[in-house]
Order: structure tokens, then C-alpha cells, then sequence
């Protein structure tokens, strides 16, 4: 399956093959776990694992419902899967024996072990959510998935895990896909330059991934904590910055013409920005039509941007000169028509 990457410049979105998703800073996604991991501890695992395995299922439902992957060979659709999920900044990954419906696989430069961090006990929660989700679309059949080795515990150079496909199931959780109508939106075809080691855009090497994946995982995170999800998701924005921080992001501002907050929405793909001055010039409110963040995954009705903001904190000085905090006022999550941002 070829990849094509689309910019909706006025929509300040990213769309892979019709279908909306973020670009993070390679070493995101983990980034993310170990932010929730220090205040949750080994509750993170089933979270992560199981927000991984649903988005992962549901993206590659969609992909196969467009006809865009084939249902057809087990070992070709494997093929065809890890090739896609490597373009998209996964790592590496091979399948290197299986037996009775057992399968040993293999990731190089995976997602969920690239940081210096090296953790006493298992730790790669995503990519076993990964897996199960991947081997679960190709069997049509529950999967259970188990970590053997890896990176971020010292004990490999690359992580290794064991598949097993273990029954027939007929339902599983599925989040409806972020599209765009194709006649109604100027898109941008995006150079995804391909290394040895990572996928680049704007010279940043990133990791695509469907936008639902936010919002279900703080969904999830806050049907067992409540509203203090919120707090840990703004540490999770600022500290995602700061993986950011090192790049420059001239290229970005030039292509676009953009500079500030603005550079934001093709940087990552967070929504359109549009900051807000006074008669002085000074910044007074940053808008944010199509927040990542405020995407519907359930009924809660609340403002919920707030990694949103942790990011704009975080790399306030970075972009702007100055350190600030935003803190969200309004959010389309609760009717309003964009998400606005003030400066505390």
C-alpha cells in the first residue's frame, strides 16, 4: 500500500490516504506513556495496550474497508501491514517463527523503546497493543499478546514479543475514523523522506498516528481517575515539547509563512490556529478550529484540549521568545464553535 500524506492547509490538519492523524516528534509515543506511567505505575499497561490495540484495529478496519489493504493472504497482509506501519514511524518489524497459531516478532527502532530510558520491569505497553490489534484484523480472531524483550529494560537491542491467535470474537471496540470530503478541501501532497532509521517531514523525523488515538486514550484514562486526567495531559503536552524544542523549525515557517503558535497546525497537524492580538499587538487569544484534542470519543462534556495547551506552554519560548501558560476557556467539546486559549 503506497502512503500519501496530505496537508489541509486551511484546516491546519493531516490526512493519511483520507484519513486524519497527528505527526509527533519521533519518540512521542513514549514520551506519552512514561509521563502517565510516573503518576499511574503499572496501571498504565492495560490502558495503553488496550487504547493501542483498539485505534490500530480500527485504522487498518478502515484502510481494509476502502480497499486500500486486501483481505487475502495472511503472510502477504503482514508483508503489506508492517511496511505501512514502518513508513509511519513504528520501527521495524518481522515476524520470525510461528507454530500453532503462536508467532515470534521482532521490532528494530520500535516506537515504544527508542528514549534512553531503561526501566526495571516490561515496558513495551503500546507496542503489545500494537501487535494485537494488527494480528487481530489479519486472523479476523482475539489475539493475546506478550513482551519477551525489550530495549527500554537493558535486556535487547530490538524487542521481541510473542502473538498468539486465540479464538474466534465477533465484536471488538472500534472508533469511526477523522476524514475530510475530498471536493471541499485543498490538500498538499507530503514528501515523506525515508532513512535508514526514522520517516521524516520538515526534516524532523516523526510518527504518524491516527488522530482518534488522544482522545480515546484520555477517554479511557479518565473513566478510571476522573478529572485529574487533565493535569497529567498538559504534563504530557510539555513534555512531548520538549522532544520538539531541538528542531528548527525555519523550514516550517518559511513553506508555510507562518510564524508563533501558527506554526503549530504543520508541525503537528493540531487544528487550524489563529492567534488573536489587541489594538496594541500584544497576544491576547489563541483559536484553534478542528482541535485534535476535542475529537468526540464520548459523552463527557467538558473543555479537554490540555495537551494541547501543554504543548503551546511548552513551546512558548521556543516560538514566541517568552515563556507562558495558556489555559483553555472554551472548547467545541462543549458546543463551542473552536477551542480558545488565554494567557494566565
Amino acid at each position: 500500500m503506497d502512503i500519501d500524506l496530505r496537508y489541509d492547509k486551511d484546516g491546519g490538519m493531516y490526512f493519511l490516504n483520507g484519513f486524519r492523524v497527528m505527526l509527533l516528534p519521533e519518540g512521542g509515543l513514549e514520551t506519552i506513556q512514561d509521563t502517565v506511567g510516573k503518576v499511574l505505575g503499572l496501571a498504565t499497561k492495560s490502558i495503553f495496550q488496550e487504547a493501542m490495540a483498539t485505534v490500530t484495529y480500527s485504522f487498518l478496519t478502515d484502510l481494509i474497508n476502502s480497499k486500500l489493504i486486501k483481505k487475502r493472504n495472511e503472510n502477504k497482509m503482514k508483508e503489506e501491514i508492517f511496511a505501512l506501519f514502518q513508513d509511519m514511524g513504528f520501527g521495524v518489524a518481522e515476524e520470525v517463527s510461528s507454530d500453532l497459531n503462536t508467532y515470534t516478532v521482532t521490532v528494530d527502532r520500535g516506537f515504544n523503546s527508542r528514549l534512553p530510558l531503561i526501566k526495571s520491569s516490561s515496558y513495551c505497553f503500546q507496542e503489545i497493543g500494537h501487535l494485537q490489534g494488527i494480528y487481530r484484523v489479519i486472523f479476523s480472531r482475539d489475539t493475546n499478546a506478550q513482551e519477551n524483550k525489550c530495549k527500554s529494560t537493558g535486556s535487547s537491542d530490538m524487542d521481541l514479543f510473542t502473538v498468539q491467535v486465540v479464538g474466534d470474537k465477533k465484536t471488538y471496540n472500534y472508533i469511526p475514523p477523522k476524514t475530510y470530503e475530498k471536493e471541499t478541501r485543498s490538500l498538499e501532497k507530503i514528501e515523506l523522506i525515508k532513512t535508514s532509521s526514522s520517516t521524516l517531514v520538515n526534516s524532523i523525523p516523526i510518527e504518524i498516528i491516527p488522530a482518534t488515538y488522544f482522545p480515546y486514550l484520555f477517554s479511557k484514562l479518565r473513566s478510571i481517575i476522573g478529572l485529574g486526567v487533565y493535569g497529567i495531559e498538559n504534563n504530557v503536552g510539555s513534555e512531548v515539547s520538549k522532544i520538539y524544542a531541538p528542531f528548527p523549525f525555519d523550514l516550517v515557517s518559511m513553506k508555510y509563512q507562518l510564524s508563533g503558535f501558527d506554526i503549530l497546525s504543520p508541525l503537528a497537524g493540531v487544528g487550524k490556529i489563529e492567534t488573536i492580538k489587541t489594538d496594541q499587538n500584544y497576544l491576547k487569544e489563541i483559536d484553534v478550529k478542528d482541535s485534535f484534542n476535542a475529537l468526540h470519543i464520548d459523552n463527557a462534556s467538558e473543555r479537554r484540549c490540555f495537551m494541547l495547551s501543554g504543548l503551546f506552554s511548552g513551546l512558548s519560548h521556543k516560538l514566541i521568545g517568552t515563556s507562558v501558560k495558556l489555559k483553555e476557556t472554551d472548547c467545541s467539546a462543549v458546543n463551542g464553535s473552536v477551542c480558545k486559549f488565554s494567557f494566565e
